[in-house]
């Protein structure tokens, strides 16, 4: 788990970063109102959050007597869908393309699956002695 918690974490970190420099350079380039940068940032930020919390987690993992499979997994996939789906909302229109509706849901879904998986590992942790 250590190794696959340091492998994501490093992954979204180099996701973050390269996402980073597209919101910074690309997203104005291609007429994306500052307002839209901003909430693709917000994506961006996630993404860095999640990759330095996963880095840490896999350092601490040794002191817990717990497992964290289904919050790995929580943290995993709320941080895909907040994060992608802010950037697709971004991304397709500036690209020409209609607003997809469907996505409107998605990122609170994502980021109630951060939540629980975040609160999760701490409610685990203060249970134990």
């Amino acid at each position: 788990m250590d190794r696959k918690l340091i492998s994501v974490g490093l992954g979204f970190l180099t996701l973050a970063i390269m996402l980073g420099a597209f919101a910074a350079h690309g997203l104005e380039s291609l007429g994306v109102a500052a307002e839209k940068i901003k909430s693709f940032e917000t994506g961006v930020r996630y993404l860095f959050y999640t990759s330095f919390g996963l880095m840490i987690l896999s350092i601490l993992m040794q002191r817990f007597d717990f497992e964290i499979k289904t919050q790995y997994r929580q943290i995993l996939w709320g941080t895909v869908l907040f994060s992608l789906s802010i950037f697709l909302l971004v991304v397709i229109p500036a690209l020409g393309g209609d607003k997809p509706k469907f996505l409107g849901p998605v990122t609170p879904l994502g980021g109630l699956l951060l939540i629980l998986g975040w609160g999760g590992i701490f409610v685990k942790y203060v249970r134990t002695k």
